[in-house]
């Protein structure tokens, strides 16, 4: 029992200084299609009726865990540059780990720093990573927070609708990327970029819009 103790231990620790491994081929490499629909039908669900910013966040946040999810399950690939572990535990550990949001397969980014990793040709990294990291980020930072659960409880409505531009700045480019030559194959599949788009929908009709003002 100690052995296996010490064993998970290092474990941990390793995962936690970077998240590079190669995954375990058993799990990763199984094909979640028939799955795949199920969980894009369950987004929608997302949009409930929520009266705080930390609510809101906290549904942007369930949105997102959810789209991590169906995309490594779908795309095995892009797990296996990130870990050698299953789809269902790697969303977790990005969840629900210690790691602040800052990996190393990332170069620790964050933010739209994140993001532009999608758009860097010379990226070989996670793009499931980068693309879930870089938009949670991206909402918590928007709504004044370091992380998902310090939202406070006033909303800057200055910070909304820069957030808000932001997002749909991201979703022009990000329709730009997938119609390009060189997009990953992640990006290229019909099932991924509806899934992402429709993530993205659902995300800024949650986000309350100035009135009177317009993105740049």
């Amino acid at each position: 029992m100690s052995v296996f103790v010490v064993s998970v231990g290092i474990f941990s620790t390793v995962f936690a200084a970077s998240v590079t491994q190669k995954p375990d081929q058993a799990s990763a490499s199984h094909t979640a299609k028939k799955n795949h629909f199920k969980k894009t039908d369950r987004l929608p669900a997302q949009a409930i009726k929520v009266d705080s910013p930390k609510q809101v966040m906290s549904a942007h946040s369930e949105d997102l865990r959810a789209l991590m999810l169906a995309l490594y399950e779908s795309h095995p690939e892009e797990l296996s540059k990130s870990a050698q572990v299953g789809p269902r535990e790697m969303t977790e550990w990005v969840f629900d780990g210690k790691f602040g949001w800052r990996f190393d397969g990332l170069q620790r980014l964050q933010d739209q720093q994140a993001l532009d990793l999608l758009f860097d040709e010379q990226f070989q990294g996670d793009h499931v990573l980068a693309l879930v990291v870089g938009l949670e980020t991206s909402l918590f930072h928007g709504y004044g927070a370091e992380n998902e659960f310090a939202i406070p409880a006033e909303q800057d409505m200055s910070r909304m609708q820069t957030l808000a531009c932001s997002l749909r700045e991201f979703q022009k480019r990000y329709h730009g990327l997938i119609s390009g030559p060189k997009a990953v194959p992640m990006l290229q599949e019909a099932a991924s970029q509806q899934l992402v788009s429709s993530t993205l929908d659902s995300i800024l009709q949650r986000i309350p819009s100035v009135s009177g003002q317009s993105c740049p």
